[in-house]
């Protein structure tokens, strides 16, 4: 009976040890991560699409520790940045820089990839994209229906 105490404490220990090194390790690797901020012109609906790794474009600007993503009129962003993952927080910003946070439900189709392009001289290029849709889900359902 003993042993069987004993075994059980042992085990108890053990299972607290991994339990405390779990939550350290996923702590630190949500810490890690990046927070990312977009910036979209008042009313935007429609694609948005972030372009990294392009040389001859400025990296992204950070906020305190957020990295900022100041999407133009025409939805597309490219930098010389890295993609890099994290959480993402959307707002419109009117003509005088004020911000209004967008919910979640305004983003839709939020996907991210990189392409190889075979350029005519025989090189390449990659091209890592994030691309998503801001609208209400019934205005992305109905882009792809007016889409030949």
């Amino acid at each position: 009976m003993k042993g069987l105490i004993r075994a059980y404490k042992v085990f108890i220990a053990v299972f607290a040890v991994i339990v405390v090194a779990a939550v350290v390790i996923g702590t630190r690797g949500l810490n890690d991560q990046e927070s990312h901020t977009y910036v979209l012109p008042a009313g935007y609906t429609g694609w948005v699409a972030v372009i990294y790794n392009q040389k001859g474009y400025p990296e992204l600007p950070k906020e305190g520790d957020a990295i900022v993503n100041h999407i133009p009129t025409n939805g597309v962003l490219k930098t010389s940045s890295e993609p890099t993952a994290g959480g993402m927080t959307f707002y419109y910003a009117d003509d005088q820089g004020q911000r209004t946070e967008l919910g979640m439900g305004m983003i839709q189709g939020q996907h991210i990839g990189t392409d190889t392009i075979q350029h005519p001289d025989g090189t390449k290029e990659e091209k890592t994209i994030n691309a998503f849709y801001v609208g209400t889900e019934q205005q992305y359902y109905a882009h792809f229906k007016e889409q030949p």
